[in-house]
């Protein structure tokens, strides 16, 4: 049970780092997130860990042989149905996973890019000579002007920062407070584990 726990734990820290967007080959050292137990599992399989190319799978795949083993071996005395539902749910946090990881790691057209930014500035341009043409003084139109051209570069600042909600510096999401929560849930699990 410790070690699964501790896989989970692993594997979600390990989801969470893929979905930032980097394309850095991380080291045992430099993950961003908590993992909790990681100095508990064992050396070869930390070091399986870590020179895998994908790593989320790998893991995905040392828990479900994890539970495989320990129904062969009579340690998890779960109906088939049950297990074959958790199977179920693990194959579908992947397929979550990987959609997810397309959102993230998909880069906005170059194009899009340059037609919006070419927008935004010929609108910076523009406006204040209309603004000029239909209001009455200069500070009226000063007011207009600066108002509808931040508003368009404060509505594409917002796009951009949604691009990849999943970075730690995006506001849209937490992911170190998703896995400190997640963390805290499976250390009550194994605290719980004790009573009867």
């Amino acid at each position: 049970q410790q070690t699964l726990v501790r896989l989970i734990s692993v594997a979600n820290a390990l989801s969470l780092d893929a979905l930032q967007g980097s394309q850095v080959a991380l080291s045992r050292d430099s993950s961003q997130f908590e993992v909790y137990g990681l100095e508990d599992i064992d050396g070869p399989t930390q070091v399986a860990i870590w020179r895998s190319r994908h790593r989320v799978e790998f893991v995905f795949q040392l828990i479900q042989q994890l539970c495989v083993d320990a129904m062969e071996s009579g340690v998890l005395g779960v109906p088939a149905p049950i297990l074959t539902r958790s199977f179920q749910e693990m194959g579908s946090a992947l397929l979550t996973f990987h959609e997810a990881k397309k959102l993230a790691l998909v880069q906005m057209p170059y194009a899009y890019i340059l037609i919006t930014a070419t927008l935004l500035v010929s609108e910076a341009v523009c406006v204040p000579f209309m603004m000029a043409l239909y209001t009455r003084g200069v500070w009226l139109s000063f007011f207009f002007s600066m108002a509808v051209t931040f508003f368009m570069w404060i509505t594409n600042c917002v796009n951009e920062s949604l691009d990849n909600p999943f970075t730690i510096e995006s506001l849209a999401l937490d992911p170190r407070g998703v896995q400190e929560e997640l963390n805290r849930q499976l250390f009550q699990l194994l605290s719980q584990r004790s009573l009867p």
